[in-house]
């Protein structure tokens, strides 16, 4: 039978330092790589946040804080039901930023370039924010992906533009009929040809326009035009004719002033039934009566216009105007025979007996 082999106290102490060793070179490298210290020693501290799509976001992917790689993601899962937002992802921050990441933080999923790897950034936000503690929810807005936003409009852009040109194709719109429908480009063709006569016109001076543009009297009646309307805001402007005391004549303005002030007054006394006009406006009686008065002068006129009475009969009858025109000349007549003898047709006989 074999004898047992013993373990020699240098060869304890070999191992043992070796262990040593292997331990301090795991904690150094595990301290520069994740740059935050050993997780069992409190460098790091773990939060969550929820997104609605993670873009192919992956466990071990970077997290930077304005630009700084700060973590890395832990885990990506779908969230429980009722959560905010479809996926859950968990992540280990170091925590000598943990006062830098608050309520007002944002959480989105980007790339670290074109076609790099996916990570998160988070947006220290405005200040004024709750720190967010370990185990806490930072808010999360899954923008996606920049340049898959940038292919995705690219894509909805080329489809828009397929779709356009098949419009274009079938005559749909403005411009499909100008290339497919004849009729709308024989009336371009004829819009065309009327613009051509209507500038030849202008160019051999026919019309308005034509002559506007090449008669130089014309011209010379706007310019003229303009000096004399120039002129008058000048003399306007100094005080001349009576606008310009309108304008500038203190006095002027005063009875302008009173003469409102008056109207409004007259208006007032008028609106508050005072006076023979206001009267009329408010009162209904003398409106009545007014009114009352007018049908009897209708009613007169109609009856004169009819013959009724003296007065339609005089209006209306020859025989009877001649007769009244005869006998006002007769009785001038015996009037103007009294003057001329008054004893012939005023005898006074006195007897007592």
């Amino acid at each position: 039978m074999p004898g047992k082999k013993s373990v020699s106290y240098a060869e304890l102490r070999v191992g043992t330092v070796i262990a040593l060793a292997l331990t301090v070179a795991m904690g150094v490298t595990l301290y520069i790589t994740r740059e935050g210290g050993l997780p069992f020693l409190g460098g790091q501290y773990t939060i969550y946040s929820y997104l609605r799509d993670v873009n192919g976001l992956k466990a071990g992917s970077p997290i930077h804080l304005s630009g700084v790689e700060v973590g890395a993601v832990n885990k990506v899962e779908f969230a429980e039901p009722g959560s905010p937002a479809p996926v859950r992802v968990t992540m280990t921050l170091r925590t000598d930023v943990q006062d830098r990441v608050t309520t007002s933080s944002l959480v989105t999923v980007g790339s670290l370039g074109v076609l790099g790897e996916k990570m998160l950034d988070v947006e220290p936000g405005p200040p004024g924010g709750t720190v967010i503690e370990d185990q806490g929810f930072v808010p999360g807005e899954a923008e996606g992906d920049p340049i898959k936003g940038i292919i995705l409009d690219a894509s909805r852009t080329m489809k828009d533009i397929r779709d356009l040109a098949s419009d274009i194709q079938q005559g749909e719109g403005t411009l499909g009929a100008i290339l497919k429908r004849n009729e709308l480009h024989d009336q371009l063709l004829a819009l065309v040809g009327k613009a051509e006569t209507v500038f030849e016109s202008l160019d051999k001076q026919e019309g308005t326009f034509g002559k506007l543009i090449h008669d130089p009297s014309v011209y010379d009646n706007l310019d003229e035009l303009v000096v004399s309307l120039r002129d008058l805001v000048v003399r306007i402007d100094q005080g001349d004719g009576a606008i310009g005391k309108l304008v500038h004549d203190e006095d002027v303005g005063r009875q302008v002033t009173r003469t409102t002030e008056n109207l409004a007054r007259m208006t007032n006394r008028i609106d508050e039934g005072e006076g023979t006009l206001g009267a009329l406006v408010r009162e209904r009686a003398l409106y009545d009566r007014l009114d009352s008065l007018a049908g009897n002068i209708d009613s007169v006129t109609a009856k004169m216009e009819r013959g009724d009475g003296t007065a339609g009969q005089l209006i209306h009858d020859r025989a009877l105007y001649d007769n009244l025109n005869k006998t006002a000349d007769e009785l001038q007549g015996l009037i103007a025979d009294i003057r001329k003898d008054p004893k012939k047709y005023l005898r006074i006989k006195v007897s007592l007996f």
